[in-house]
Formats: C-alpha cells, sequence, structure tokens
C-alpha cells in the first residue's frame, strides 16, 4: 500500500477520534462544558499524527506532503465531525 493512501487512513480516523472527543466537551456530557478543550485535543492529536507519520512512511517527506497527507485530511474530518456532533447532540 502507498505511504499517500495509509497516511490519510490513518488521519481520517484520528479526525473522527478527535471530533467525537472535542464534541463531547463542547456539548458537556463529562461535566466540562469547554470549547478551548476541543481546540486543545485537536492541536494535540495533529501533533501526533505529524510523529505517527514519520514513523509509518518509508520515504523522507517532506513539508507540503506532510500538510496534504496528514494535516488537511485531519483537520476536514475533525472539524466536520465536531460541528455535527456540537450541533445534533
Amino acid at each position: 500500500m502507498d505511504d499517500t493512501v495509509k497516511l490519510t487512513s490513518i488521519n481520517v480516523v484520528l479526525g473522527i477520534i478527535a471530533g467525537v472527543l472535542s464534541g463531547i466537551f463542547t456539548i458537556g456530557m463529562l461535566g466540562i462544558k469547554n470549547d478551548m478543550i476541543g481546540l486543545l485535543i485537536g492541536i494535540i492529536f495533529v501533533y501526533a499524527s505529524l510523529k505517527i507519520a514519520d514513523m509509518i512512511s518509508t520515504e523522507d517527506l517532506d513539508r507540503s506532503q506532510k500538510i496534504w497527507d496528514c494535516v488537511l485530511p485531519f483537520f476536514f474530518t475533525w472539524v466536520i465531525v465536531w460541528i455535527l456532533l456540537a450541533n445534533y447532540l
């Protein structure tokens, strides 16, 4: 499997997980209602996904490839899931 497909797939799954966690803190399901915790979760997951990308990739990734294969799929998935959960739960 190509590195691009692996990295994009992993970051979409991480985006869903981070979006659910951010949504939980936004609507206050755990007793803590704070949007900034949701944002902090997203930032932590982006940093973790970039570290995972360095471990998974077989070739050296440049900055633009990391942005297109890691950050953008994660960001769009995270924001969509977070907004849907915050608006409909």
